[in-house]
């Protein structure tokens, strides 16, 4: 199943990885080799761009052709063609959808899981829970039958841990209910949650039943914010194709009609403790919350303030209305660990906000010339 394309490529899974490492087989062979997915996704390619930064050699799952052009043509990955592979997997929710894309993978950084969208239709266990179960089962299964296969990092989500005491500390020893079948369906974001928190049991049963001889790292991003290199237009950098929507709502006046818990992490800290949990120094077997602005998190409406003082030109011509309004709901979630562990700290909530409007506005500029 890893071996076919979507029906709309044109070329073989074979054909086009021997297109990208034909000529360039010395320079490659002294890298270790990444499996990604969702590599075309606004974390899973800031993981891509992360990998190549620190010279491993990618290999990247796709579904079509199309994935594979933008790709080739994103610009931090065009001076890099030669470390980068595709393989083909049209769905991965098929048993054996990972088993040639595996073959002879060192690392595996597991991203690809439906994102929820306002627009997406019910029944929602179909369509996203069901998926990002299966996803994750696939990809270990596929990995233990490689022994060069030493980690997997899996993006998984903070509300594994969140519980609906708004007084508890929530951190990686606290553990959401596992939801019925009926909460699923309740809306688009109870759909994500119940998938991320059962394909975070079907991990942790993994790990107890197959006893892998790789370590798996879950790494659990609150709301990521930030730039999306491949996202170039104004309207694709503020749709909801992203996290950066639910941050970005009280600045075009969308805001969002309940409360949302104020947590928030830059795109480029979750890459970079994707690609940390690969080295050895970092034990396996371990789950990361990432969430920056300390135990108490941030206020959504902050956003506004921050692009009036960052961007106050913009703001007076109307580009940024700062109209909208998100309540916050209160959760004190502990992010530390990951800190400690990696050995960083936090880009806060206005780096996240400047990074994703100063994108916007070179893009409005350059549909405005």
């Amino acid at each position: 199943m890893g071996s076919r394309l979507d029906k709309r490529a044109k070329a073989t899974p074979r054909h086009l990885l021997a297109s990208h490492i034909i000529g360039n087989m010395r320079s490659i062979m002294t890298q270790e080799l990444v499996l990604i997915t969702g590599g075309t996704g606004f974390v899973g390619y800031a993981c891509v761009v992360r990998a190549l930064n620190q010279g491993y050699r990618v290999r990247l799952a796709v579904r079509s052709e199309g994935s594979i052009e933008i790709i080739k043509n994103a610009p931090s990955c065009r001076p890099r063609l030669d470390s980068i592979e595709f393989v083909a997997v049209n769905d991965m929710t098929q048993e054996g959808a990972f088993n040639e894309a595996m073959q002879g993978v060192s690392y595996v950084i597991h991203v690809a899981s439906p994102t929820p969208r306002p627009d997406m239709a019910r029944p929602f266990r179909d369509i996203v829970v069901q998926p990002a179960v299966a996803g994750s089962i696939n990809i270990l299964q596929a990995a233990i039958g490689v022994p060069s296969v030493k980690r997997v990092a899996i993006t998984s989500s903070e509300s594994v841990f969140m519980t609906d005491d708004l007084t508890k500390v929530h951190n990686e020893n606290t553990m959401a209910t596992v939801p019925d079948d009926s909460f699923a369906e309740k809306d688009i974001y109870a759909a994500y949650h119940t998938a991320k928190v059962l394909a975070h049991r079907a991990t942790q049963d993994f790990l107890r039943t197959r006893k892998p001889h790789f370590t798996i790292t879950n790494i659990m991003p609150s709301f990521v914010v930030g730039k999306h290199e491949l996202l170039t237009t104004p309207e694709d950098i503020i749709s909801p194709r992203t996290t950066n929507s639910v941050a970005l709502a009280p600045i075009f006046g969308e805001g969002l009609p309940f409360p949302f818990p104020g947590g928030t992490v830059h795109v480029d800290d979750v890459a970079m403790v994707h690609i940390a949990a690969l080295g050895r120094q970092i034990d396996g077997n371990e789950d990361f919350i990432l969430t920056a602005g300390g135990i108490d998190g941030i206020q959504w409406n902050d956003a506004k303030e921050i692009v009036r003082k960052r961007f106050p030109a913009a703001v007076e011509k109307g580009l940024l209305p700062c109209r909208g309004s998100t309540a916050t709901r209160a959760m004190k979630v502990d992010g530390g660990k990951a800190e400690r562990v990696f050995g960083f700290k936090y880009k806060d909530f206005e780096e996240q906000i400047v990074s994703v409007m100063g994108q916007y506005l070179e893009a409005v500029e350059r549909s405005n010339p």
